[in-house]
């Protein structure tokens, strides 16, 4: 299949060190995405300042979607990045990810119709985080990447109607079927397996969950954690409900 047009979007708050660092290993991509969209959770003047200097060169359109801070509401920001794509194919990641420069040229090759990519991630240590957030200052990361590896691990070991291993700072869909299930449940809001009950929906509505390891590499600066798990318990339920109802629509989501 050719490879379809591709919006790239990545959720960020006030960390505008890993943002840069972000932006700069998009920009260093072999395969460019069409366009990319910074979905900001309400970050103030330090994020928008990196924005507007990388929009003045950066290699293909970039586009800042705002709301206003009103505690964790990744889901509705995450529709509003859907709502905004342009391109048929999307591939999300958190502004926290350092891109292998064959990502977005990796995912493209697993792109399929009917298909969920779930990508994975590594962690870059605290001392190397802060390395990078010193310096700021994006250079490649040697990962081990195989695509007859990534192929076999996927036959051998995953399920395609499972959503093991789902992680919203790591994979693809098509902006089509985001829609076909009303996108992200905005019901969640803090911590949650929201990424997982977005996954599990795509699957009930017949989409197939493709796990890919060892290609579409993404490095997660380390941040700790930041406390926001403050309706988890709640987001739980959620996730739980949708899985025994076989729910495929979001109950408050896109279409809102």
């Amino acid at each position: 299949m050719r490879a379809p047009k591709v919006t790239l979007f990545l959720t960020t708050y006030n960390w505008p060190e890993a943002l840069s660092l972000c932006l700069q290993s998009i920009a260093a991509q072999t395969h460019l995405p069409n366009e990319v969209i910074v979905a900001d959770d309400g970050s103030g003047d330090a994020s928008k300042q990196v924005i507007e200097e990388f929009q003045k060169h950066f290699p293909c359109p970039l586009h800042h979607v705002w709301q206003e801070d009103k505690g964790y509401r990744i889901n509705t920001l995450r529709n509003k990045a859907i709502k905004k794509a342009s391109h048929p194919y999307i591939i999300q990641i958190d502004g926290d990810i350092l891109c292998d420069k064959n990502f977005v040229k990796d995912h493209l090759a697993f792109a399929k119709k009917n298909r969920l990519i779930i990508g994975r991630r590594t962690n870059i240590s605290s001392n190397n985080t802060q390395q990078y957030c010193t310096s700021i200052k994006y250079d490649d990361i040697n990962n081990f990447r195989n695509k007859a590896v990534a192929i076999l691990h996927h036959h051998l070991l995953y399920n395609t109607k499972e959503v093991k291993g789902v992680r919203g700072c790591n994979m693809a869909y098509w902006r089509d079927d985001a829609y076909k299930v009303n996108g992200y449940e905005e019901t969640m809001t803090g911590k949650g397996p929201d990424d997982k009950e977005f996954a599990s929906r795509l699957v009930h509505a017949g989409i197939n969950a493709y796990n890919l390891k060892f290609y579409a590499i993404a490095n997660h600066l380390y941040h700790g954690d930041e406390g926001l798990r403050n309706n988890y318990g709640a987001n739980q339920e959620l996730y739980a409900q949708a899985l025994r109802e076989r729910r495929v629509k979001a109950i408050k989501g896109i279409e809102q």
